[in-house]
């Protein structure tokens, strides 16, 4: 047992902290703010499940802000220990603008601008951030099964901004669904594979 805790303290904070971050901001998403998404609702529902649950609401963008902040991190970090392209990263700074702005737009909420703010996390941020994620892979030595598992998590990825994009929300959310539930452990794996 100690030698297990001793293996697992000598893995790096930042792929860690990511996997945690995300599984939580998964987590809020499938219960605290589905019910107000373009999938679950109508805009006067929408609107009414926010108020009725403001608190809730915010604090769950507020997780959202959290982990896209962790993901940078952790790109940053894979990014150095593979010693790919700074540009890789500069994507995924630019997908945190675009999310941070569109998060914080609706922790405020407003029904005239969530439809964009939905857009703009999901379509942009989503996609600057998959596009940085496959680049890295792409400059990371991995097996077959997790070139396969990559290639999986990425799909997932660009599924959920083309189904934005074109208001497939069904299969934006389903998309989420399959993207988290990969990256999370992808980030473990790393910390693991890269440490």
């Amino acid at each position: 047992m100690a030698s297990a805790i001793a293996w697992a303290s000598g893995l790096p904070a930042a792929p860690l902290v990511c996997a945690a971050l995300n599984f939580a901001a998964a987590l809020v998403m499938a219960f605290v703010l589905a019910p107000a998404t373009p999938l679950a609702a109508e805009a006067a529902q929408r609107s009414a499940y926010v108020q009725a649950n403001l608190v809730a609401w915010r604090i769950g963008w507020t997780v959202w802000i959290a982990a896209a902040l962790s993901l940078l991190w952790f790109y940053a970090w894979w990014r150095g220990r593979v010693n790919a392209s700074y540009v890789a990263v500069v994507l995924a700074v630019l997908g945190l603008i675009a999310d941070v702005t569109s998060e914080s737009a609706l922790i405020l909420y407003d029904e005239a601008t969530a439809l964009l703010a939905f857009g703009l996390t999901g379509v942009v941020a989503n996609g600057l951030y998959t596009a940085c994620g496959m680049w890295l892979t792409l400059a990371t030595p991995l097996s077959s099964t997790a070139r396969i598992w990559a290639a999986v998590m990425w799909a997932a990825g660009i599924t959920l901004s083309v189904a934005t994009l074109t208001g497939a929300y069904l299969a934006a959310a389903v998309a989420t669904a399959v993207l988290f539930a990969l990256f999370c452990p992808w980030c473990v794996y790393l910390a693991v594979k890269l440490r």
